[in-house]
């Protein structure tokens, strides 16, 4: 009996602070209460993600999908990379789906013709301009080559020119023949070297028509094309939202769909500023690149023009004034060139 009771008597640490022990009953309370709390302690920590609230059964399923893909600023704080993923999955469907209804004719699409001619004749123009860019590259190659050629030819006459005068001294019947033998051999290095720095300086020239070409080509008229292609892309997505718009409202007549067309009346807007906005930029980018390439083009065709002349003419003092005339500076020749 005593037992008994100094075993009622016992008192119980827990986490949920001292407990007497009256029982086995008491003892099966306690283990519960511990293990609920170790349970609640160890799934208190929330998810990596967190999960968006559980949807009522009255909101209809196309709100869902074409709310995914709509970016508001009091939702801002609610967007996740899985939503990102959701509204970018979405419109690349509606553009791609709007790209095929275009090519199949299926659909209507925005239509600037002016501005689309112009675009057309820039892209045309830009090819063109890099076929010119081409061909003087080439050309440069060619002439390079062509002037390592000219130098060699010159040091093989200028070394026949030295050795025939050395043979020339030794056998005086032939003394005559030889020594005319020697000038003439000395006289045509002398013309191969002169063709060959006259042909480095237009080399140099051509180069610097070629890099102007290139900064012209593949910066200055390339950014304007980027503007474009974004302008295409803003278009595109404008369409795709405007005629998903027109199909629900076509699907859904009669129909109590407010939400749903509030939603996408809100994502044609916002498609439509951007497009708007982006047609505006091509039009000025468009109209600065003219007036740039005028002004550019017609100093390096002037200069093209020049240098060839020159050159073609066998004028190297014209030469020097047009390499002077657009500050190009020859390499300073080796001691040995000297």
């Amino acid at each position: 009996m005593s037992s008994t009771n100094q075993r009622e008597s016992e008192t119980y640490h827990s986490s949920l602070g001292p407990v007497n022990i009256t029982s086995f009953d008491s003892m099966q309370e306690i283990a519960i209460h511990e293990n609920s709390n170790s349970s609640s302690i160890r799934h208190h920590r929330p998810a990596t993600l967190p999960l968006e609230p559980t949807l009522g059964t009255s909101v209809h399923s196309n709100d869902i999908i074409n709310s995914s893909s709509i970016i508001t600023a009091n939702l801002a704080s609610k967007h996740t990379p899985i939503d990102a993923l959701k509204e970018w999955s979405l419109s690349t469907f509606k553009c791609t789906k709007q790209m095929l209804n275009e090519k199949l004719g299926k659909c209507t699409r925005t239509v600037d013709v002016e501005l689309e001619n112009e675009i057309e004749k820039l892209r045309d123009t830009q090819h063109k301009y890099e076929s010119i860019l081409k061909l003087s590259r080439d050309m440069g190659n060619q002439y390079a080559t062509i002037i390592v050629q000219q130098n060699a030819m010159y040091e093989h006459l200028n070394e026949l020119a030295m050795r025939e005068t050395k043979s020339s001294l030794s056998s005086a019947d032939n003394f005559e023949r030889h020594n005319t033998l020697s000038g003439d051999f000395k006289q045509n290095a002398e013309m191969m070297r002169s063709i060959a720095k006259n042909g480095e300086k237009l080399l140099m020239a051509l180069k610097f028509f070629i890099s102007n070409l290139s900064t012209l080509v593949y910066k200055t008229i390339e950014d304007t094309i980027v503007t474009i292609r974004a302008f295409e892309a803003a278009r595109l997505e404008y369409d795709a939202e405007r005629n998903n718009i027109n199909s629900i409202v076509c699907t859904t007549a009669g129909q109590s769909s407010n939400s749903n067309t509030n939603i996408t009346s809100d994502k044609v807007n916002h498609t439509k500023i951007k497009y708007e906005k982006l047609r505006e930029d091509v039009l000025i980018k468009m109209k600065f690149l003219d007036e740039n390439k005028a002004k550019v083009m017609h100093k390096q065709l002037v200069l093209f023009h020049n240098a060839f002349a020159a050159f073609a003419s066998g004028n190297a003092t014209a030469l020097d004034s047009t390499l002077k005339q657009f500050s190009i500076r020859p390499q300073n020749a080796s001691f040995l060139e000297k």
